[in-house]
């Protein structure tokens, strides 16, 4: 199921379709990713995206990043967060996959020993 949210980036309002449930969530992203965005020091939100999916498997890099779109970057770091709160055994609503995301931890054995497991997956 989906919801509608509208919000508006300068003179224009965007309709977005999101997971139920989520709609609070994305108008906070999208406020943060805009405001930050706005500010001589845009470059937080691309680390705050960074390292938010990190924290779930996935190597990207700031200027992947920053090619994207205002949904794909809204879109990831709601997934992220909310992925890394469930998985910490979180009673939360987990929210569905972005369809552009490859599966998690597809990436190669690392490390040796305790360390070893698998690496992040690259995001295309």
């Amino acid at each position: 199921m989906k919801t509608t949210i509208w919000f508006k980036v300068g003179s224009s309002w965007e309709k977005w379709e999101v997971p139920r449930g989520f709609g609070a969530e994305y108008r906070r992203a999208i406020e943060d990713d805009l405001s930050l965005v706005a500010k001589p020091n845009a470059g937080v939100i691309l680390d705050i995206i960074q390292d938010s999916l990190a924290l779930v498997g996935y190597a990207v890099t700031r200027e992947q990043i920053a090619g994207w779109p205002l949904r794909k970057r809204v879109e990831a770091r709601v997934y992220a967060l909310r992925e890394y709160l469930v998985a910490g055994d979180n009673p939360l609503q987990r929210h569905p996959k972005p369809e552009w995301l490859p599966e998690p931890w597809k990436g190669p054995e690392s490390g040796e020993g305790i360390w070893a497991g698998p690496a992040p997956t690259e995001v295309p």
